[in-house]
């Protein structure tokens, strides 16, 4: 198998294309960013994969399992985060539990094959002894091991494949007064001791710790200061060969002229718990409203741009795309709305160059997700292989939807089954 090498002479064509375009990444202006040193208050997962199937025969073409870890990066907040996956298809949460991440602490888990349906698998104590939660996994021999729900999927849809988020609520700090008595967070505390603060209702949290204007200023509770709640994930899918990357991180961007004072989350009383529907971006904002538009704008992105060889299949994954669902009554066909077609379909270009910058007649597309594509994106996670022309080279995926100049997505292209994974090589 040949090796990609991006010859110094692409560099100038691609740069100043940037430079010209502008990076999506840069969130100068706006309220919410992509944090660059992959830290921030939201984490997406782009990809995770335990079985991976034909879209018109339902057959498995790969098995794996994709292993996940979150990191609480900070040395004095505990944090309280929900993760959240998501099926392939149509967005829809399939498996949610809270993270009880005290300083520094991490939480480790995996998705696994278990007769090709996805279950989640944890002995790391940051979360409970799922499906019971009398206790903590690793606590007494315990591990979570639940599988995951496909009771609201659609026909068309399954679980072993999707897309995963996690949302830091807010942090603790210092000596916490609880219902159940003080309790001081600290590196490597009792996760019996953290449940105390994390179990009990935000409201009552706040009124105990004299925090009369919510999580904010001085309290001993934060979900408005973006330094409190600094999360960072790393993921690593193992079919038959590892392709691992970090997960994309939300920060505090440039506009604080905006009203949420350019905050992930700027609601001083939001807090998170174990139901469907808790979506990004819902009660986000400083008074409680939605917060999508400035998170999608962060994520926008137009032209994509990465490296190939000539067995590589690329990764197109919508994030926000289940924020868009509109549940018609009495309609036979899902609807959506925009940014994204009514059918919830995003049209594609895509251009490929050798090394010398050679383009290719054909743009033509040979699978999607195992059938014939119409260049068409429909789903969270749309995987394809080009036929390409040339062995190695690269290409340039353009993106298109109505009455919108960018599309909130990642891409992605894993070269050669199993050798590089770039993601979000991108210019808007």
């Amino acid at each position: 198998m040949k090796k990609f090498s991006l010859r110094k002479k692409l560099l100038p064509s691609v740069m100043a294309a940037a430079l010209v375009s502008g990076f999506a990444f840069s969130g100068s202006a706006n309220a919410v960013e992509v944090a660059a040193d992959g830290t921030g208050q939201v984490l997406l997962g782009p990809l995770y994969i335990v079985a991976a199937r034909h879209a018109e025969t339902d057959e498995v073409l790969v098995r794996g399992t994709t292993h996940i870890r979150i990191i609480n990066s900070s040395s004095t907040h505990a944090v309280k985060a929900r993760i959240a996956f998501r099926s392939k298809v149509n967005c829809t949460e399939v498996l949610d539990f809270i993270l009880y991440l005290s300083p520094n602490d991490a939480w480790r888990g995996r998705v696994v094959n278990v007769d090709d349906q996805a279950y989640l698998v944890s002995d790391d104590d940051s979360v409970r002894n799922l499906p019971n939660d009398d206790s903590f996994a690793s606590v007494e021999g315990k591990t979570a091991n639940v599988k995951f729900f496909d009771v609201n999927l659609a026909g068309n849809d399954y679980n072993e494949m999707g897309i995963f988020e996690v949302i830091g609520a807010y942090s603790a700090r210092g000596t916490v007064i609880t219902p159940l008595g003080n309790v001081i967070v600290e590196q490597g505390m009792s996760k019996f001791e953290l449940r105390k603060i994390f179990d009990t209702s935000i409201e009552t949290l706040l009124d105990r710790n004299g925090c009369t204007s919510g999580a904010t200023g001085g309290c001993v509770i934060r979900t408005d200061e973006p330094a409190s709640v600094q999360l960072r994930g790393e993921v690593s899918i193992d079919i038959g060969e590892k392709i691992s990357y970090p997960m994309l991180a939300l920060d505090q961007g440039g506009d604080t002229t905006d009203v949420n004072g350019g905050k992930v989350i700027a609601n001083p009383y939001y807090d998170v718990a174990v139901k469907m529907s808790v979506d990004m971006g819902t009660g986000f904002g400083i008074d409680g409203s939605d917060t999508i538009s400035d998170i999608e704008t962060a994520l926008s992105g137009k032209s994509f741009i990465s490296a190939n060889e000539n067995n590589s299949i690329v990764f197109v994954t919508l994030p926000t795309k289940y924020k868009h669902f509109v549940d018609v009554p009495g309609l036979a066909t899902d609807t959506w709305s925009f940014p994204f077609n009514s059918t919830g379909s995003v049209d594609y270009e895509l251009s490929q160059f050798d090394n010398q910058e050679r383009e290719a007649e054909s743009t033509s597309i040979a699978v999607s997700g195992g059938k014939t594509s119409e260049q068409t994106i429909t789903s969270c996670v749309e995987w394809f292989m080009p036929n390409w022309a040339f062995d190695s080279g690269w290409y340039s995926l353009e993106l298109d939807m109505i009455r919108a100049t960018g599309v909130p997505a990642w891409v992605g292209t894993l070269n050669g089954l199993g050798g590089d994974f770039f993601l979000n090589s991108r210019i808007q």
